[in-house]
């Protein structure tokens, strides 16, 4: 969609040296094009440094792209960004290796040791027994060897139960990963939309105000050529040194804009020949209803990142049970059967002697295996019983960062609300301000320094409204995010 302006009067740039740096942090896995991602972030100052101003009436319409290319908004552009980010899919990997890690050990509580073997080789010849054998090793031939073996866990004290719950708690931690890369990449995606969104809500207001600067100079030029002694060179020169500021701040919105442009393609995987076009037509505070802090506050169970902490202390615990079980005996059932054929070897009968060639094995027993290193067990479960405990205190950690996480969010939340309804006001009052001393500049009754002052206090409420605008979109999505709910619900 573009943006349609209509202007019935100047627009100028001023700089302003009251730029307000908006805070945030730009959260998730660091990704490839993150350093472009901070290059463009100055443009949450950019409406602060440029002014707007001297606009009587603006008409704002969306409207479809010439080239036919389909617009893109917010939700759309999120789900491309889960469709395409290595980020993502790096997680999703991690969770099929975890859920992996879990079939190995179901797999290993029945057979985990089943071992298959059969080779084949030459066999010399060989008659008679112990007391009368000879061989001849001119005579070859052809033996073949089968061996199975198995052991079978009976009792373990726990082991592999333990197993199969740390296995489980590394499912539910990386469940927790990816939808943290979920949530990570979700901001970047809005934070960029609405970044380029501003670009082109100020590049139209660029293009429009270098026509109007134009039209006035031509005016004015004109006035003083016919000597109509209502505008000086003075004017004349003021206006030029404007123009200076328009092309400045005009040359940094292009800049930026393509700058948000190729970070918001990166992100949600759209290739250069993309014009993308969005789909909003015009930077809008996003229509939210703000609940109390309390609310906030008691959604921070929902963290993927606090699920994660969760599902590792699980993961820990049974870690520690695991260790704890090397303290008892393991019971097992062992078994193994073993053929060997060679037609050139009389097969022995006496059971004291053995034949590798020509030999038939077939038994099971029951055992137990102890380990006799007692201190350094209990040692390595004394270690993981405390790196249990270490963990907890860290998640207690976790759980107040998240709580100051949502409470700053909130709060930025409510100012830049705030600011918006101030914004909005005091645009109104410097709007009639600046009509009334453009018409008595017209008129010849107001200096040209009345009529710049009006201008520059104009543009820069217009300003500080856009950037108020932006401030609480930004705000809104940091809050989803701290509470650990997704933009798309």
């Amino acid at each position: 969609m573009k943006i349609a302006l209509k202007f019935s009067n100047i627009l100028l740039f001023f700089p302003h040296k009251s730029t307000r740096r908006m805070s945030g942090r730009m959260t998730g896995e660091a990704l490839q094009f993150s350093h472009t991602c901070r290059k463009i972030s100055h443009l949450t100052r950019f409406p602060v440094s440029i002014v707007l101003v001297c606009v009587v009436g603006i008409g704002i319409r969306p409207c479809y792209s010439g080239s036919g290319q389909r617009p893109y908004d917010l939700a759309g552009c999120i789900r491309m960004a889960f469709a395409s980010s290595p980020s993502i899919q790096a997680a999703e990997t991690d969770l099929q290796i975890a859920e992996n890690r879990l079939r190995q050990v179901y797999a290993a509580r029945f057979l985990p040791s089943l071992d298959f073997t059969w080779m084949f080789g030459p066999s010399p010849e060989a008659r008679g027994d112990a007391l009368t054998g000879v061989s001849n090793w001119r005579q070859m031939s052809v033996f073949t060897r089968t061996e199975l073996s198995m052991v079978q866990p009976l009792f373990t004290f726990g082991k592999l139960d333990a197993a199969v719950e740390a296995a489980s708690g590394g499912i539910g931690a990386q469940r927790a990963g990816l939808e943290r890369s979920r949530f990570d990449l979700e901001q970047q995606v809005a934070r960029a939309y609405y970044l380029l969104l501003l670009a082109n809500q100020l590049r139209a207001l660029a293009h429009e105000s270098r026509a109007e600067i134009d039209r006035a100079r031509r005016t004015i030029a004109e006035k003083l050529e016919a000597d109509t002694g209502v505008y000086t060179y003075t004017d004349l020169h003021r206006l030029d040194r404007f123009v200076y500021d328009v092309e400045e701040n005009a040359n940094k919105v292009f800049k930026s804009q393509a700058l948000a442009r190729s970070a918001l393609r990166i992100l949600i995987g759209l290739p250069q020949s993309d014009s993308l076009v969005l789909a909003d037509g015009s930077l809008k505070p996003v229509d939210v209803q703000i609940r109390t802090l309390a609310h906030y506050r008691s959604l921070v169970d929902g963290r993927p990142d606090l699920a994660q902490l969760r599902e590792g202390l699980r993961v820990r615990s049974a870690q520690a049970r695991a260790v704890r079980t090397d303290l008892f005996p393991q019971v097992f059932l062992a078994g193994r059967f073993k053929y060997g054929f060679a037609p050139n070897r009389d097969r022995q009968r006496n059971p004291f002697l053995k034949d590798e060639f020509n030999v038939t094995e077939l038994g099971a027993v029951l055992g137990f295996r102890q380990s006799l290193s007692f201190a350094s067990t209990r040692a390595k479960v004394k270690e993981a019983r405390l790196a249990y405990e270490k963990l907890s205190y860290q998640a207690q950690l976790a759980v107040q960062g998240a709580r100051l996480e949502i409470e700053g969010a909130y709060r930025s939340l409510i100012e830049a609300k705030a600011n918006i309804g101030a914004a909005r006001d005091a645009r109104r009052s410097t709007r009639r301000w600046f009509i009334s001393a453009r018409d008595g500049f017209n008129a010849g009754l107001e200096e040209a320094g009345e009529m710049v002052d009006a201008v520059k206090e104009y543009g820069i409420i217009r300003a500080k409204y856009y950037q108020a605008v932006l401030e609480f979109n930004l705000a809104w999505v940091a809050l989803r995010r701290a509470t650990g709910h997704s933009i798309l619900e």
